[in-house]
């Protein structure tokens, strides 16, 4: 997918169109999962879960406005998933925020795309697992998280 197509997308996506955090979390998981099936990885599948950890961070960052992966209670997203009793054999995280525009959710895809460590997690054929969810401060910023996962085996022991 040339850089064109990608900004005429994000682009596009800011006439007016209103939706809901979770509308926009569905989107981001629909729109990485195409790009994943185009470089060959393979669809990721939703998980509760993940979701539920992703808007504890994004509601989190809201929150206590902290830079970056690690949250100075909860530490960073292994730390995160192992305390919500997640299992798991590797994990990432991508993060997002914006203010300004009505619709985060092809600006968080585009922004991660040129990012090199952010696109490697969407296209890293290891992950089969992913939680996306978008939160809204009131001064308008979006918060948005998408965690990857491979889960742990059965009878591998969480990791400590």
């Amino acid at each position: 997918m040339t850089r064109r197509a990608l900004f005429q997308a994000a682009f596009s996506a800011t006439l007016p169109l209103r939706g809901q955090p979770g509308d926009f979390a569905r989107r981001i998981f629909v729109r990485a999962n195409e790009l994943r099936v185009a470089r060959g990885a393979g669809e990721l599948k939703w998980s509760e879960p993940l979701a539920r950890c992703a808007l504890e961070q994004c509601e989190r960052r809201e929150a206590l406005r902290f830079a970056g992966h690690v949250d100075p209670e909860r530490g960073g997203v292994a730390e995160r998933l192992e305390a919500a009793g997640i299992r798991w054999a590797t994990c990432a995280e991508n993060l997002f925020k914006m203010r300004g525009y009505d619709d985060p959710a092809n600006f968080a895809i585009v922004f991660w795309w040129y990012s090199l460590g952010h696109q490697a997690n969407m296209v890293n054929p290891a992950f089969t697992d992913t939680g996306v969810a978008v939160t809204q401060g009131a001064d308008g910023t979006f918060f948005v998280t998408q965690i990857f996962t491979l889960p742990a085996p059965p009878g591998v022991r969480l990791r400590r």
